[in-house]
């Protein structure tokens, strides 16, 4: 085994748990240095490929684990993950895993999210919860009998925008500020067997974006798994986007956070119906006022 190891400030506690959380082949631990503002993040690699490509992305050092150290073993792969009655998620990249799977359930979408240096990989709370938030969206969208487009920000590895597409979207646009991301999203939605034109991904960084005047009003479903301080600049454009009446979904909310982030949406005439929290996080989904 390799271990990649880097020095950071606390404040980045949370990034750090999301960026490595579920990654399948790795074990992150996260030790704060007593008397000083900082902590150290470490990942426990099979291989040292896989550590130097971390090492690549963040910077940092690799170093062999020259004792075996069972206490950081990798844990074992996680079991696919059910939403609702409608989503499963695998993360195996196995063409013959996922074929058995989608014979052994018919009725829901198995999407293939093999653990990679994206973040999205179904089992963090706030991925989960938007996806059963997107479930019950798309199940209402369809009642109403129109075509509906999902823009989602702050893709990840892409998944919050295949489940939308296999839910029914009729388009959908993906973008974060990652060029791995989007790199890693295009080749996850490949895999689920979607092509370029049927999910659009962008490298663009939420802060900087300027919705084009053809994109007002446009998306029946905006998606945004973001931390709380990039949801309350995006508000005021994601109300621009979003159809009268349109489903905001956010996500990625510290909860200390949580009140003073919705507040800044409802300012801009998101109504939020409903807030999950789970542990410290909160994910919320409201509707846009019909104007």
């Amino acid at each position: 085994m390799f271990i990649w190891s880097k020095l950071s400030s606390t404040k980045w506690r949370d990034a750090w748990e999301e960026r490595f959380h579920g990654l399948g082949q790795t074990d992150a631990v996260i030790s704060e240095l007593p008397g000083r503002k900082s902590i150290r993040i470490e990942v426990y690699c099979e291989s040292e490929e896989q550590a130097e490509t971390i090492r690549r992305e963040f910077g940092g050092t690799v170093r062999p684990l020259k004792e075996w150290n069972w206490t950081h073993m990798p844990a074992a792969k996680a079991p696919p993950i059910k939403i609702r009655g409608a989503l499963l998620i695998a993360s195996s990249d196995d063409k013959a895993v996922i074929s058995r799977l989608r014979r052994e359930h018919p009725r829901r979408q198995v999407i293939a999210i093999p653990p990679e240096m994206a973040f999205g990989t179904g089992d963090h709370v706030t991925t989960a919860t938007c996806l059963r938030f997107l479930v019950d969206i798309s199940r209402e969208l369809e009642r109403q009998g129109e075509p509906w487009n999902q823009l989602d920000l702050g893709c990840g590895s892409g998944i919050l925008a295949i489940a939308g597409k296999l839910l029914g979207a009729r388009a959908v646009e993906a973008c974060d500020y990652d060029a791995r991301a989007v790199r890693i999203s295009k080749r996850n939605a490949k895999r689920n067997g979607l092509r370029n034109r049927e999910i659009r991904f962008a490298e663009k960084n939420v802060l900087d974006w300027k919705p084009a005047a053809r994109e007002k009003g446009t998306y029946a479903c905006v998606t945004a798994n973001l931390f709380s301080d990039v949801l309350g600049a995006a508000f005021p454009k994601i109300a621009v986007v979003t159809a009268p009446g349109g489903f905001v979904v956010v996500s990625g909310i510290l909860a200390d956070q949580a009140e003073a982030c919705l507040d800044a949406g409802e300012k801009e005439g998101v109504r939020f119906e409903k807030v999950v929290r789970r542990g410290k996080w909160v994910s919320a989904w409201g509707r846009v006022d019909e104007k």
